[in-house]
């Protein structure tokens, strides 16, 4: 396998971007040996473990190998939690072969489009086979049209039509989405607590006001997403001891400069709303989470020894650069970090039967004109037009 100078595997390559693939948490403890690569359903979630999946490690520009930021959460317990849904996100996440009725709840750190680009998808792909609302959690804005409820509320206005058309011809109670809109004054405060899990959301400083972080903790394992945002050290100590810190990284202006060809000036403007290598070290040192990730960083054959080198000049703990679909185990002994192996051409799992028919709803008033329909082609097979 081809590798950096700096001896890390090439992007995409199949193996973690970590020189620390295990991390010992126990001392002596009897550790799990698990799989090369992460397969789904050929590994049970341990009932004290929990795996956290990026669904997309990326940032605006959208690429084939590169989604925009999404991360998956999925407990012992059977819950699971979506953190963002960027560009081209969805179709890890349906990768993983999740009954889309398990995917009802949704966490977005902030509205820029990269972590809100695949909502409708989302929404979309879940609705037939979900039969329960979508559920959004997210920050209140500076005024009401710059917070999560109005994102949510023109989301389903625009999606009328789309909704509209599937009246009646498959079930309807999945096609709504509710927004959990928190007050973004508040520098911290639990946004989500049932079934043992408390979801705590942190302020962050990003562009303007109403960016937030969350930290998940559940059953002694904790993880902190940190969304995007210069560092601070006030979302370090909200993430202090976690498992898990996944926190951005930004490479440095004049790298950035040279890649997507911006005046010096500007790509530092960009540069500044972020968070370069060095400075992640530094998060990483107040928090000092048991493994600290960077994501929505560029990633190319030529950038990844420049993470680590930034990152090891100011910490010197775990570290991993995410990849999409790069699988995290936490158990109470240890944390695992590798790829996930799944299909191109998948698809959902079939759900089991439900105890009552789903609803249904009536048909569309918004029928087609009796003319149109006269010029169908007969089909030889059952069907609506038949």
């Amino acid at each position: 396998m081809s590798t950096t100078p700096g001896g890390y595997p090439l992007p995409l390559q199949g193996k973690a971007l970590t020189d620390t693939p295990v991390v010992v948490k126990e001392e002596g403890a009897s550790l799990e040996e698990y799989p090369e690569r992460f397969v789904p359903h050929r590994e049970e979630l341990g009932a004290d473990e929990m795996r956290i999946t990026c669904c997309g490690s990326g940032n605006p520009i959208v690429r084939k190998g590169q989604a925009a930021a999404s991360w998956l959460v999925e407990l012992g317990n059977g819950d699971k939690f979506i953190f963002d849904v960027g560009g081209g996100s969805v179709q890890n996440l349906w990768s993983l072969e999740i009954p889309p009725a398990e995917l009802d709840k949704l966490f977005l750190t902030h509205l820029h489009l990269d972590h809100v680009g695949d909502l409708h998808v989302l929404f979309d792909a879940m609705g037939w086979a979900r039969n329960t609302p979508l559920r959004i959690w997210g920050p209140s804005g500076y005024t009401k049209e710059m917070g999560t409820a109005y994102l949510v509320d023109c989301m389903e206005k625009a999606a009328t039509w789309h909704v509209e058309s599937k009246r009646g011809l498959v079930p309807s109670s999945g096609a709504k989405m509710i927004a959990h809109e928190f007050d973004a004054e508040e520098r911290s405060l639990v946004v989500y607590e049932e079934n043992g899990v408390k979801i705590t959301s942190y302020a962050v400083v990003h562009c303007i006001y109403g960016a937030r972080g969350y930290r998940l903790d559940w059953n002694g394992l904790s993880m902190s997403f940190a969304g995007d945002g210069s560092p601070s050290t006030f979302e370090a100590e909200q993430s202090k001891g976690v498992d898990v810190f996944i926190h951005e990284s930004f490479m440095t202006a004049e790298v950035f400069s040279q890649k997507v060809g911006l005046p010096l000036e500007q790509a530092r403007n960009v540069a500044g709303e972020h968070t370069t290598p060095d400075r992640l070290g530094q998060v990483f040192g107040i928090a000092a989470p048991k493994l600290g990730v960077g994501y929505h960083y560029f990633l190319d054959d030529d950038t990844v020894d420049l993470f680590f080198e930034g990152v090891g000049s100011t910490y010197d703990g775990p570290i991993a650069l995410a990849q999409d679909l790069m699988v995290i185990s936490v158990t109470p002994e240890q944390i695992v970090t590798r790829m996930a192996e799944t299909k191109a051409l998948h698809w959902p799992p079939v759900p089991e039967k439900p105890d009552r028919p789903p609803e249904m709803a009536s048909p569309s008033e918004a029928e087609i004109p009796e003319w149109l329909l006269d010029t169908v082609i007969d089909s030889l097979t059952p069907g609506r037009r038949a």
